[in-house]
């Protein structure tokens, strides 16, 4: 499918370190013999892990089965003990020994989720003394295991695949952590992490992992790199969930705005439409019928749909075929893509509806946003973004996947770890991580700018947190003698544009009346072509900060620099080649 409005090609462009606005310079004695820091995505019902390869390139591991994506599952038969799909598959004739859904249970306690339903007939949540669990057959002996147990076994099964990746012992790493974890939440998952032997270095939110990979990601088409300062929004569209973040991203530092999270809203109802029809499909080619209670079939289904989906997202049609799905009959089928969209319309709406409450709380008109950054596997379906274009109707919208979006938080969580590594000593960054504390920054409520011509030019925007500093640079013409540098406070609204009106057309029936007949013709497909008003985003000064006067030097300067600060408290100053002015507002 051809790009819109800005969108890249499918094309997936590396993640190096050292071409991000966001990165740290390195150092010219970066810190000896330091350990390699992997990045890690532990999701609810997926996780990655990313180191960073020789190439300086942010690289997802995959595990001994050649997988990238593995299952956030475990699953337990006789002796032995299955991770990732290895254990999803087991669901399908030994679900009570599987665990699903362990991640989201950190840092609760049972009477918090007792009425949390389990997925797919899969191991039901117990009380072990207050805390979350489950009971599962060992070596056929009934084992009670908490959440906390099943996260630690899990993510030491993740660092196995990094250590046997780089050949030596991984301990250290920046863990994403959900928007929407709360600190206790965090607490527990370090704790998980530290007791499976890993060291956290940072903790780092699963938006801003996926905002730093994307900044670091070298882009062939130059002309498509969205500004310094812009406004993002990170669509995550988990296998469960959906959360939209929004953030103003301002000279590298990202500011989160807002963020809105579905818990019941994401890949899984893609899967769930699928199940529906290729069911009824079966029923109708066999005449049997899939009992709700036949839950060893519905599992194979599911486990052939999830490959059906993500053959939708790079081609027009894919197949479903499953063994013995029930008494014995196989079943082979089929479904194109528009029929899958026809299905699946109401989960499109619902994914655009998370993303306008979440840019209603951040107060912004989607007019105000720059680019969508899209993670999940179930945002490759090209209808998803095609959907997202008519809510954010502006051209200039950009809409990025360079980058795999099931891989792009773990990549960004391992940049950072290299950054961290690559800026400081190691007694500084200990120190810095250990004392941090979180903030929350005071932002400019309106945009400022310079005035040329009573038009007003956007130079600071809003949401950007103080203290700020900018420098400009402004054209001057040879022979002027001193330049009027006016800067003000402006607002931003958005105003309706009525389309220009298109020139009389000739009617097909000859001259410019013709018979009626071809009259009406031509007045049924001006309408069909009628364009519409149109909603642009307009800036209009309100205040007047400060005016400098620059000399020119007698007209020898050919540009004008001009220093714009604004401190904590919004003491502004304003700097033009030894001019200087101050005001407070």
């Amino acid at each position: 499918m051809a790009p819109k409005k800005g969108q890249k090609g499918s094309s997936k462009q590396p993640s190096r370190v050292a071409s991000g606005a966001s990165t740290p310079a390195p150092r010219a004695e970066p810190v000896k013999a330091a350990p390699a820091v992997v990045g890690i995505n532990f999701g609810q019902s997926f996780s990655s892990i990313a180191v960073i390869n020789k190439e300086a390139i942010a690289d997802c591991i995959a595990n001994d089965d050649g997988e990238r994506q593995i299952a956030s599952a475990l699953s337990f038969h006789e002796t032995e003990e299955y991770t990732g799909v290895p254990a999803r598959i087991q669901l399908v004739r030994n679900a009570p020994n599987t665990i699903l859904g362990f991640r989201n249970l950190l840092g609760k306690t049972y009477d918090e989720v007792k009425d949390t339903k389990q997925p797919y007939n899969s191991s039901k949540i117990v009380d072990w003394n207050g805390q979350p669990a489950f009971t599962v057959s060992i070596n056929d002996t009934p084992t009670t295991l908490t959440a906390h147990e099943c996260c630690v076994r899990f993510l030491k099964v993740l660092l196995s695949y990094a250590s046997d990746f780089l050949g030596r012992p991984v301990t250290s790493a920046v863990v994403a952590v959900p928007t929407d974890f709360t600190p206790a939440q965090t607490k527990a998952l370090v704790q998980a992490a530290e007791e499976a032997k890993i060291t956290v270095v940072q903790t780092l939110d699963s938006a801003a992992a996926a905002l730093v990979a994307y900044q670091a990601t070298e882009l062939k088409e130059a002309d498509k790199v969205p500004p310094v300062d812009r406004n993002s929004v990170v669509l995550d569209v988990g296998a469960t969930s959906t959360t939209v973040s929004v953030v103003a991203v301002r000279q590298g530092l990202f500011v989160p705005l807002s963020s809105h999270t579905e818990a019941k809203l994401g890949g899984d109802l893609f899967d769930d439409k699928l199940i529906e029809w290729f069911s009824k499909e079966f029923t109708k080619k066999t005449k049997t019928p899939i009992e709700a209670s036949n839950h060893r079939a519905l599992m194979k289904l599911r486990l052939a749909v999830e490959v059906t989906k993500k053959s939708l997202s790079a081609s027009n049609s894919a197949p479903c075929s499953v063994e013995s799905l029930a008494e014995g009959l196989d079943f082979h089928g089929s479904i194109n893509r528009m029929r899958f969209d026809l299905l699946s319309a109401s989960v499109y709406s619902r994914v655009n509806d998370a993303v306008a409450k979440a840019l209603g709380s951040a107060k912004l008109n989607t007019l105000e946003i720059d680019e969508v950054i899209l993670v999940g596997g179930s945002t490759r379906l090209p209808s998803l973004s095609d959907k997202l274009y008519n809510l954010f109707t502006q051209e200039t919208l950009l809409i990025s996947s360079q980058l795999d979006p099931d891989e792009v938080v773990a990549k960004g969580a391992a940049l950072q770890g290299q950054a961290l590594l690559d800026s400081t000593v190691a007694q500084a960054l200990t120190r810095a991580l250990n004392e941090s504390t979180i903030v929350e920054p005071t932002l400019l409520t309106k945009p400022i700018g310079l005035v040329v011509d009573d038009a007003f030019h956007v130079l600071v925007k809003a949401k950007t947190p103080l203290p700020l500093r900018r420098t400009f640079e402004l054209p001057v013409a040879k022979s002027t003698l001193s330049v009027l540098v006016s800067l003000w406070e402006g607002e931003q609204k958005v105003v309706t544009v009525a389309p220009t009106p298109k020139p009389a057309k000739k009617a097909s029936g000859g001259g410019w009346f013709g018979s009626k007949k071809a009259a009406d013709e031509d007045e049924d497909e001006d309408d069909d072509d009628e364009d519409e008003d149109k909603s642009e985003l307009v800036a209009e000064k309100t205040s007047a900060l400060a005016d400098v006067t620059v000399d020119t030097e007698n007209g020898k300067m050919v540009k004008v620099v001009v220093e714009v600060f604004v401190g904590g408290k919004g003491k502004l100053t304003v700097k033009g080649k030894g001019d200087k002015v101050v005001k407070d507002f």
